[in-house]
């Protein structure tokens, strides 16, 4: 019954992930309790783009131990039609482990097992014997099964991991990264067989019945065990210490986290050593039940800023909404007066007609120095277009133009020059219509005198009246 509970709940979470209309992007915060592990992930199922919301090295390359058979499980599964078939151990993949000090569930060679108790093995009990015997099977070697996990790892966009085995033991050159491993998961969450595998707490073998290595799973584990955990995969090497996957789900609230390199240390002022990877999973797992809620940061059709419009007959700015409900997961009690919208392609303006709904401009939504959202913004009303204002600013449009205003400069200068060399010209006849009038009065003044003289002249020549 806790089985079927399990899928029906994984099921549950997977398709609410896909209808959910939640943001697809949110903030990371710094969890309020010590985490012990060299790189962390916890990331937020509720929304289908997966939003991280704490990290630490994430890209940071580790050693992965067991969490490699994550992937060696996905290649059985996408690569096997029949997970009720059998095979058998061979000689040497029996002897591959030999003297390595790998966990094996002790199949012995020639053993005749099915593929899908093979697959619980690898993934409940961390077997490695099972993961040896699978690589065989579905491709006839090991080496050619670790060509096909690293095929498959970087097909779905692993950029830092390389194996060179099928179940995790130690090899400088094996690899990967909190990240990675995210991916890996995530892509194998959405395989139904994957999630049965993965998620169940035991398996009965050869008479006994062996118990998930995810100590959160047991509540004998009193410093471990959290009642709220499922799965997926543990790993502990000496080079990579202990690690965990997991996921946990609460008051409607979905989790996975990623847990790396954590050290096995007194804690607490405990007197015993505690494998520190099952205890930094719960601790952020507590941390985001606790202080991470969802809240809607701005409502449809809120006004979020406004701007100007060109050529509007009823309005001269339009107001920006909010297209959507942006429900985005933060911390507890959020200030919304603390929360910054920033336009940074906002446009000057727009031109009329403008019809509702247009979407103007996106959003960012800023909280605490980061981008927890965005939103896209509509005009919020319909605005039409004057056709006397578009003329007017047509005219105003033309006459702004730097190569008009060239053009006018070159003709008010010209026709400056051009008044200036009239007005040269013109006082330059009256220059000499003057000289011409003055030739002609002194012309004239000349002949006058001469005149006179003359009359003088005949005068002088008469004969002097007689006296009587």
């Amino acid at each position: 019954m806790k089985k079927t509970l399990s899928y029906i709940f994984t099921a549950f979470v997977l398709v609410f992930a896909l209808i959910s209309p939640f943001s697809a992007e949110a903030a990371t915060y710094t969890p309020d309790r010590e985490i012990y592990a060299e790189a962390y992930m916890l990331i937020n199922l509720d929304d289908s783009s997966y939003p991280v919301v704490a990290e630490k090295n994430a890209d940071e390359k580790l050693y992965p131990a067991s969490l490699t058979k994550i992937v060696t499980a996905m290649v059985t599964i996408n690569n096997v039609t029949d997970l009720s078939a059998t095979t058998t151990m061979s000689q040497t993949a029996y002897d591959s482990l030999l003297g390595t000090g790998a966990q094996v569930a002790g199949i012995d060679v020639g053993e005749e097992i099915t593929i899908d108790k093979l697959l619980y093995l690898a993934m409940v009990y961390s077997a490695c014997d099972a993961c040896q015997v699978l690589a065989e099977y579905v491709s006839g070697s090991i080496d050619a099964f670790v060509e096909e996990m690293n095929k498959w790892v970087q097909s779905i966009g692993c950029e830092n991991t390389n194996f060179v085995n099928t179940e995790g033991l130690h090899d400088d050159n094996h690899y990967t990264t909190a990240r990675d491993m995210s991916i890996i998961t995530l892509k194998a969450l959405e395989n139904s067989d994957f999630v049965r595998y993965s998620t169940a707490t035991e398996v009965e073998y050869d008479g006994y019945t062996l118990t998930h290595t995810n100590l959160m799973l047991n509540s004998g584990y009193v410093t471990y065990y959290y009642e709220y955990a499922q799965g997926i995969k543990t790993g502990s090497t000496d080079e990579g210490k202990y690690c965990v996957i997991t996921k946990a789900s609460k008051d409607g609230y979905n989790y996975l986290t990623i847990v790396m390199k954590s050290p096995q240390q007194k804690i607490k002022n405990q007197s015993y050593l505690t494998k520190c990877s099952f205890v930094d999973a719960k601790s952020l797992f507590e941390w985001a039940f606790d202080s991470l809620k969802y809240t809607i940061l701005v409502s449809e059709d809120e006004v979020v800023s406004e701007i100007a419009v060109e050529n509007g007959k009823n309005a001269d700015s339009v107001q920006l909404v909010a297209t959507e409900d942006i429900n985005v997961i933060v911390p507890s009690g959020l200030d919304k007066s603390a929360i910054i919208f920033d336009i940074p392609e906002k446009p000057e303006s727009v031109s009329a007609p403008v019809t509702k709904g247009d979407v103007i401009c996106t959003a960012n939504i800023i909280y605490g120095d980061e981008i927890i959202a965005t939103v896209e913004l509509t005009a919020a009303e319909n605005i039409e277009l004057s056709t006397f204002l578009k003329m007017i600013n047509a005219v105003k449009s033309f006459f702004s133009l730097t190569v008009v205003k060239v053009v006018l400069i070159v003709i008010v200068i010209a026709v400056l020059i051009y008044l200036y060399s009239l007005y040269r010209s013109l006082k330059k006849k009256q220059k000499n219509r003057a000289r011409k009038r003055a030739r002609q009065q002194k012309h004239n003044d000349d002949d006058n005198r001469s005149s006179n003289s003359g009359r003088r002249k005949s005068n002088e020549d008469l004969p002097s009246p007689r006296r009587r």
